[in-house]
C-alpha cells in the first residue's frame, strides 16, 4: 500500500474517532495481508507454469456390461449431471473418456482438477451426486498429485505399456465423433 493511500485511510479514521494506535495497527495488518495475497498469487502462477500445482485425478468407472452403443450416452449423461452439480472444486478441470485398459473393455472417465479438498471428501461428494446415483457408475477413485502429470495423463500422454490402449481409445473416439479431452 502506498503512503498516499495510508494517509487517506488515516484521515478518514481519525475523523471518525479512531485513535492513532488503532489506525496504525489496522494499516499494518492491511499491508501484511496484501503482501501475503501477492505472494500466494505468485506462488500459484509459478506452480502452474512449472507443472507442480497440486491437483486431483478422479477416475469414474462405468459398468463393463455397457456395450459400445450405450456407453457414450451414459458417460455424457453422467458428465451433464456432474456439471450441473456445479462443484467449486471442479474449476480449471479437464476430462477425457476412455474405453480400454489392460483388461480389455473398461469404460471410464478421467477428470483432472485443481486440489481444492481432500481426495476422500471429493470421492464422497461424487458418490452422493445425482450423476453417480443415476448412472451406471460402479467406482470412483481420487488420487492427489501434480498438474503436469495429471494433465498429461488425461490428454493421453501415458507410459509406453498403456499406449496400445490409448490408440484403441483414440480410434473409438473417432468412430463416435468424440474429442480427446474436454474442459469442464
Amino acid at each position: 500500500m502506498d503512503s498516499e493511500s495510508e494517509y487517506a485511510i488515516y484521515a478518514i479514521m481519525k475523523d471518525n474517532g479512531w485513535d492513532s494506535q488503532k489506525i496504525n495497527d489496522l494499516i499494518y495488518k492491511m499491508s501484511v495481508c496484501s503482501d501475503r495475497a501477492q505472494h500466494v498469487d505468485k506462488k500459484l502462477q509459478h506452480q502452474r507454469v512449472f507443472g507442480n500445482k497440486p491437483t486431483l485425478l478422479i477416475t469414474i468407472s462405468f459398468d463393463k456390461a455397457l456395450d459400445d452403443a450405450h456407453v457414450v450416452p451414459e458417460m455424457e449423461r453422467f458428465m451433464r449431471l456432474f456439471k450441473e452439480s456445479d462443484y467449486k472444486w471442479c474449476e480449471n478441470a479437464i476430462y477425457s473418456m476412455e474405453f480400454y485398459s489392460k483388461e480389455g473393455w473398461n469404460p471410464h472417465i478421467h477428470i483432472c482438477t485443481d486440489k481444492n479438498g481432500s481426495a476422500s471428501q471429493i470421492a464422497q461428494a461424487i458418490k452422493r451426486s445425482p450423476g453417480y446415483k443415476k448412472s451406471q457408475v460402479y467406482n470412483v477413485n481420487v488420487k492427489a498429485g501434480t498438474d503436469k502429470f495429471h494433465t498429461d495423463y488425461v490428454k493421453g500422454e501415458k507410459k509406453e505399456e498403456k499406449l496400445e490402449n490409448c490408440d484403441k481409445d483414440e480410434q473409438f473416439r473417432k468412430e463416435k465423433n468424440l474429442k480427446s479431452y474436454y474442459s469442464l
